[in-house]
């Protein structure tokens, strides 16, 4: 019975912590840098850098403010947009299971014609891959 309750008041703790505010947010234009644990990647970061991913490349063909409207529209779909503006957005996805909060950004970089992205877990020192497989299936399906 003890055994029961210290494993409950744990799940309720990590819960608890997960809901925690993310630091998330631009700095300097630029979206932030990712920490060192391996549970968060972006496309600003140096393309050597473990945490690296390539940003969305806008197509030729399309207006680089339409495109970012069709990321947020798909994100919209998977998650809970939390900060909305017209080159920038924040999304909180949560996790099936024990329903922890990851939280992705995006940033419209119109000239460069791409969408800067990041993914990041609140919680623990590694996700086992699922921010990448987030912004990967969101590149298939965009």
């Amino acid at each position: 019975m003890i055994t029961g309750a210290v494993l409950v008041s744990g799940i309720l703790l990590v819960l608890a912590v997960s809901c925690v505010g993310p630091t998330v947010g631009l700095v300097d234009g630029s979206l932030r840098a990712c920490p060192s644990s391996p549970n968060c990647l972006s496309s600003e970061s140096a393309p050597d850098a473990a945490g690296y991913v390539e940003p969305f490349a806008i197509p030729a063909d399309e207006a680089p403010e339409a495109a970012f409207e069709r990321l947020a529209a798909l994100v919209a779909e998977r998650a809970t947009i939390e900060t909305r503006e017209p080159t920038y957005f924040h999304a909180v996805f949560k996790t099936r299971l024990l329903r922890f909060r990851d939280d992705f950004e995006a940033r419209l970089d119109s000239e460069a014609r791409r969408i800067q992205v990041r993914s990041a877990s609140r919680l623990g020192y590694s996700d086992l891959g699922a921010n990448r497989r987030r912004v990967e299936d969101l590149r298939e399906s965009w």
